[in-house]
């Protein structure tokens, strides 16, 4: 297993904690960031809302300016890393569901009644709708402000296949869909010398990879960096 090399492709100042965890494993981590988040316009008015539910850690940092405007009775994150951001930029008494993953906030959430309850639901330009659309149809009034875009980080034409050939990049990690797709625009397979193995981590991730024909090793069930990086573990470990 040493000597194994996993490519990042987030952000460095996102995976810290990923790049620490693959190190200590005796697996050599390389980054090379495929998106970038750019803050979006927007302005919050004061409101009281039932829920919050913050979906990432991008989405909690881009909401950080708007705390004083914001009241609320519970608030949600998906997943313990979120929880601490929230924590960290003022939010109370998180709750995480155990499925860090829109699905599991709707099975979290199916047994109440929030027929006429009022969400805040902030994030990304482009997200999955499953979610909103589960918490509109049983009746809630969902606000879903924009606070971020994600952009394409463009690389010089064969860049990336260059790097993957002459680093010998054993894996490939993706943690979003976006991450995904702007790394696959920009590789060209018939120039790659050894294919790596295509990591995704959590549902949505692994079905856009399926949806383009990328066959992701395993992975709906794992959700969290401990889980990929005990994945990649079990994989390289002969």
């Amino acid at each position: 297993m040493p000597g194994r090399k996993i490519l990042i492709t987030r952000q460095p100042e996102m995976s810290v904690e990923f790049i620490n965890k693959l190190s200590y494993n005796r697996l050599y981590p390389y980054i090379l960031p495929m998106i970038k988040t750019v803050p979006h316009s927007i302005i919050i008015s004061e409101m009281m809302y039932d829920f919050v539910i913050v979906t990432s850690r991008n989405a909690c940092n881009y909401i950080q300016p708007f705390m004083d405007k914001l009241f609320y009775s519970r608030a949600i994150a998906v997943g313990e890393k979120t929880k601490q951001c929230m924590e960290m930029v003022g939010f109370r008494d998180v709750e995480v569901p155990k499925t860090f993953s829109q699905k599991g906030i709707i099975n979290y959430l199916s047994g109440e009644d929030i027929k006429g309850k009022r969400f805040f639901l902030p994030g990304a330009e482009e997200r999955p709708d499953e979610l909103i659309r589960f918490l509109t149809e049983k009746g809630a009034i969902v606000d879903a402000p924009t606070l971020y875009t994600t952009e394409k980080i463009c690389y010089q034409q064969d860049y990336i296949t260059d790097f993957l050939n002459e680093i010998h990049i054993d894996a490939v990690t993706f943690l979003s869909p976006s991450a995904a797709k702007g790394f696959f625009s920009q590789v060209t397979f018939s120039k790659i010398k050894k294919v790596p193995l295509f990591v995704s981590i959590g549902p949505t991730t692994h079905d856009y990879l399926m949806s383009i024909g990328i066959e992701s090793i395993y992975p709906k069930t794992y959700f969290s960096v401990d889980g990929i990086v005990d994945l990649l573990v079990s994989i390289f470990k002969s």
